[in-house]
């Protein structure tokens, strides 16, 4: 139960308790305790400004504000996601799949190719060493830009969604994930 006073719906006072508020009246010449109503928690919503309204009556944060803020989520996930990617390699363990691990695979490859290796040491993403053949690694390349390519559809697909929202409802009913299911 709070207590509160209402002008065009918006609350001017409101407090869970009632001494208190008429406690507040004194510095407020304009309102009276006649003026304050008790209302149930069902009937107050708080908007998104922070005031608090009776129910239906709270404005709606505009569109293109929630849509800044979900596409800054998506950057700040994707960022994320993009920095701390691993998946599991066919050739038996977990790896890292960002741009440094695919950049370093390419330098061994070359290195190896270069040199005429059979074989060479990798450090997984567990930080095991694994000692891993140049066909290994050519595999490994594949799946980290796969795994690459999977974040960034899935950061595009999100975008898209993003962009095509009709309702801060719709955008905020949109989860910015990036796990392995949904690549």
């Amino acid at each position: 139960m709070k207590y509160g006073i209402v002008e065009n719906h918006k609350f001017i006072l409101i407090d869970d308790d009632l001494q208190r508020l008429k406690n507040t009246l004194p510095f407020m010449p304009k309102w009276k305790e006649t003026d304050i109503a008790p209302y149930e928690d069902s009937e107050i919503e708080q908007g998104y400004d922070g005031a608090w309204y009776e129910k239906g009556h709270a404005p709606q944060r505009p569109l293109e504000e929630a849509r800044t803020e979900k596409l800054a989520e998506l950057e700040a996930a994707f960022d994320t996601a993009s920095h701390k990617a691993h998946c599991t390699s066919s050739v038996g363990f977990e790896i890292d799949a960002d741009e440094t691990a695919n950049r370093n695979v390419s330098s061994l490859i070359v290195a190896m190719e270069a040199n005429g290796e059979d074989s060479v040491l990798f450090c997984a993403y567990d930080n095991t060493f694994h000692e891993v053949t140049l066909d290994q690694l050519r595999i490994m390349q594949i799946e980290i830009i796969t795994h690459a390519r999977a974040v960034y559809a899935r950061k595009w697909a999100l975008r898209e969604a993003i962009e095509a929202a009709q309702s801060v409802v719709e955008l905020e009913s949109l989860s910015i994930s990036f796990s392995e299911e949904n690549e």
